[in-house]
């Protein structure tokens, strides 16, 4: 039994979004030196995909809106990231 094609095409989106949520949470570890950014890792992946849909969701379903919600899944993980982060309530510095 084939896979339908949109089922892939989906996937690998959502993927990819999740990847994109998944680097501003590894810019904040490298530049917190892993210290109390465990917490904020789920957070991050799941405001990447989150950012990711809302875009489709909202009626840009052309070129010009898969880019923009390219952009919105970097956006979306870095702001869960920082929630993560204010939520973890370890305040270090971060040098």
């Amino acid at each position: 039994m084939p896979i339908d094609l949109d089922v892939i095409f989906l996937a690998l989106l959502l993927t990819m979004w999740a990847i994109l949520g998944f680097l501003p949470w590894l810019a904040l570890a490298v530049r917190r030196h892993g210290r109390g950014v465990l917490v904020a890792l789920p957070l991050a992946v799941a405001g990447g995909a989150v950012g990711g849909v809302l875009v489709p969701a909202a009626g840009a379903r052309d070129e010009t809106g898969l880019l923009l919600s390219l952009g919105t899944a970097v956006v979306g993980g870095l702001a869960l990231a920082l929630l993560g982060l204010r939520l973890s309530g370890r305040h270090t510095n971060p040098m």
